[in-house]
């Protein structure tokens, strides 16, 4: 059974997370809110970058994986879309001094971050490139606890996909939660007509607690200044699903 990381394999990417035009119209307006420049951190295959160059913004799309940069520039390349693509950690970065006016890290990737020093690096490097008035924008998953504590030895059926070249894919997940360290760990197994098991993807997701969030976000000298309960701006209640922060400098107004 071969061990990887889903960032590895764009394609299987691409499939199990589709185009979401709710998610697309929300960073795209919120990145027409401030104007100017946005920078997408953990942009994948290009997903939300392409949809805002093509909604006439200065984007920059940046990832750790240059497998999924190389996807995005595939997908750009077929739309007739020109993107600016970086690689770097989103944990340290540095663009030279550039700032930008939206910076958006969208569909649950900064639950990637784990400890607190991945959290104070995070936020401390989108402030360096913030402008005097940007904003970050990003959401996470409103931690469940009936999801949290699931029976790790069951597999779930998450999806069933079609592949272009492996056939219809079955794909499952058991999961397990540390309460010490708020990280779900989660194990991916896809399974084609021809072969079960025939991938198996671990990922290692952080819960944040709504107490927490303003606590992290000021870890690297932002505030949080709105939050929201779902891409239609609706607020953070109980029985939401996501929390969608907006978060800027400590001096922004």
């Amino acid at each position: 059974m071969e061990m990887n990381s889903l960032y590895d394999r764009p394609d299987l990417y691409d499939l199990m997370a589709p185009r979401d035009p709710v998610l697309e119209g929300f960073y795209v307006a919120a990145a027409r809110e401030r104007g100017g420049s946005v920078l997408d951190l953990a942009c994948g295959s290009g997903r939300l970058t392409i949809p805002l160059a093509q909604a006439g913004l200065e984007v920059v799309g940046a990832d750790l994986s240059a497998e999924m940069l190389e996807r995005a520039r595939s997908h750009a390349r077929a739309q007739a879309v020109e993107l600016d693509l970086v690689q770097l950690d989103m944990r340290d970065f540095d663009l030279g001094g550039r700032t930008f006016d939206t910076i958006i890290v969208a569909m649950n990737s900064i639950l990637h971050l784990h400890g607190i020093d991945d959290f104070r690096g995070f936020f401390g490097s989108v402030g360096r490139h913030l402008s005097q008035k940007g904003r970050l924008v990003f959401d996470a998953f409103l931690p469940n606890i009936a999801m949290l504590n699931s029976d790790p030895n069951k597999r779930e059926l998450i999806g069933t996909l079609v592949h272009d070249a492996l056939g219809t894919l079955i794909v499952e997940e058991t999961a397990s939660y540390d309460p010490l360290t708020q990280i779900r760990h989660v194990e991916w197994y896809w399974s084609n007509e021809t072969k079960k098991d025939f991938w198996q993807v671990p990922l290692r997701m952080r819960n944040i607690f709504p107490q927490e969030m303003p606590l992290l976000v000021a870890s690297g000298g932002l505030r949080l200044i709105e939050r929201f309960g779902d891409f239609d701006r609706s607020p953070l209640i109980a029985g939401s699903m996501r929390q969608i922060c907006v978060c800027g400098p400590i001096q922004a107004t």
